[in-house]
């Protein structure tokens, strides 16, 4: 059995990837879905580009499901050669504009003077110094839910580890680079579309109850997808909130026609290919049910999950105040359970409002990728089974007991059989291409 290469003795954590973990991770406990490392050279290959990564990157949701997104600069150096803070805001502020942000913040261990955070905020950016996100990660009280989920210093070692494996593999490092750089720069309903089908593509290769190195890597890849089809979808729920049904419909089945070529001159040239062909088989006096059967062949056309999509992005709209929590939701319960195999602390749910519309919302988005994008069973259970208690409030469950394996890879641990109440009965897990969602309950909602 091929050596797992993401099990190696602890990564080496560079200084300033440990800064850039510390403000990812204050970001999403102060509210955002953050991301660090977002590569910007493969978005922009092949043509040469100096900035090789945006520090951090974040979404932010309004109680009208309406996206803000951020960006950040994490500067931890102090000599001479060091970059200058006010360089630096510039220079944010041009990135902001070039990946449509709508504001970024600055992090530099170097004094700010009180210029040149003034400066700073008259260009959008917020201007902070490594005292002020100390004091910051203390009001936050980080230090009682550090290193959870896909956040905190340890995840740098883990994702390069992940990394590591997935370049001995073409097709895991095209799925690792596009989870990590591509997606976060497309609009919702192309990132909505790929995700499902790289979902669909990885879902092929896991083998249940194998914990090596493939097995690891695929674990986090599938973690990132399904928490970037969250936040993806739940964008959509925002534009479904400003539409009646039937017009969200009609744009929705546009949209996800739409390849490289938006709807609108895919169907301009198929026009003009039908008036072509249907020429041709004049011509050649072709049958009248043959010319009929060629009409309209090059018309773009919906995928197969578009109106179970639909129905999904409905039930999010409805429950705006639930769905805009539930992308950092998923997040750390997804990595908690599936990437780290352990389950998430009560005080990290208490602090995320995880309670029954949560997870509810969680078991319909279960339901859509478990059925439409064939999402493993046991990524599946990792979402819908209870993370409440009796009184319905986040539960304190112990981990599930762990099975040792044979070739020394981290454990795994061991299916159980879903409990009564949890939701995780074959209706969610096992939906088929039609399978209607559970029933939301928007009067259940509770607020951010």
């Amino acid at each position: 059995m091929p050596r797992d290469s993401t099990a190696r003795s602890p990564e080496r954590i560079d200084p300033g990837d440990e800064l850039e973990a510390r403000v990812a991770q204050l970001w999403f406990w102060e509210g955002f879905f953050a991301r660090r490392a977002v590569n910007l050279q493969r978005h922009y290959d092949p043509e040469p580009l100096q900035v090789t990564d945006l520090d951090l990157f974040a979404y932010d949701f309004d109680p009208r499901l309406t996206r803000r997104k951020l960006i950040g600069e994490v500067k931890g150096g102090t000599g001479r050669s060091a970059p200058k803070p006010l360089d630096r805001i510039i220079w944010l502020h041009g990135l902001a504009d070039l990946v449509g942000a709508d504001g970024g913040e600055m992090i530099t261990a170097m004094r700010l003077s009180r210029r040149a955070r003034e400066l700073a905020a008259g260009l959008g950016v917020t201007a902070q110094t490594t005292a002020d996100l100390e004091r910051r990660e203390k009001a936050a009280r980080v230090a009682e839910v550090a290193d959870l989920g896909s956040q905190g210093v340890q995840s740098v070692g883990r994702m390069k580890a992940v990394h590591r494996h997935c370049a001995t593999d073409p097709e895991l490092e095209q799925a690792f680079w596009f989870l990590r750089s591509e997606v976060w720069f497309l609009d919702p309903w192309s990132a909505t579309k790929r995700v499902i089908g790289l979902i669909r593509q990885l879902a092929k290769r896991w083998v249940p109850q194998v914990a090596d190195n493939d097995a690891n890597a695929l674990c986090w890849l599938l973690s990132e997808a399904v928490a970037g089809f969250t936040v993806n979808v739940t964008a959509l729920a925002g534009e479904a909130m400003r539409l009646d049904a039937g017009q969200f419909h009609v744009l929705a089945a546009e949209r996800l026609a739409e390849g490289m070529v938006p709807t609108h001159y895919m169907r301009r040239l198929s026009d003009a290919i039908d008036k072509y062909i249907a020429g041709l088989l004049a011509t050649v006096n072709a049958p009248a049910t043959v010319r009929a059967d060629a009409v309209g062949a090059f018309q773009p056309r919906p995928p197969d999950f578009t109106d179970p999509l639909v129905e999904l992005i409905g039930r999010l709209a409805a429950a705006p105040s639930v769905t805009r929590r539930l992308g950092r939701q998923v997040d750390l319960v997804v990595f908690e359970r599936v990437v780290h195999r352990r389950e998430p602390p009560r005080r990290a749910l208490s602090r995320l409002g995880i309670d029954e519309p949560a997870g509810r919302a969680m078991r319909q988005m279960t339901a859509f990728l478990r059925g439409q994008a064939g999402l493993p069973a046991e990524l599946a259970r990792a979402l819908t089974d209870d993370v409440l208690d009796a009184r319905d409030q986040p539960a304190s469950a112990s981990p599930a007991p762990l099975k040792p394996t044979a070739d020394g890879a981290a454990p795994r641990p061991q299916p159980e059989p879903p409990t009564a109440g949890t939701g995780s009965g074959p209706t969610d897990l096992d939906a088929g291409p039609q399978q209607r969602l559970p029933d939301a309950d928007p009067a259940s909602e509770m607020g951010r």
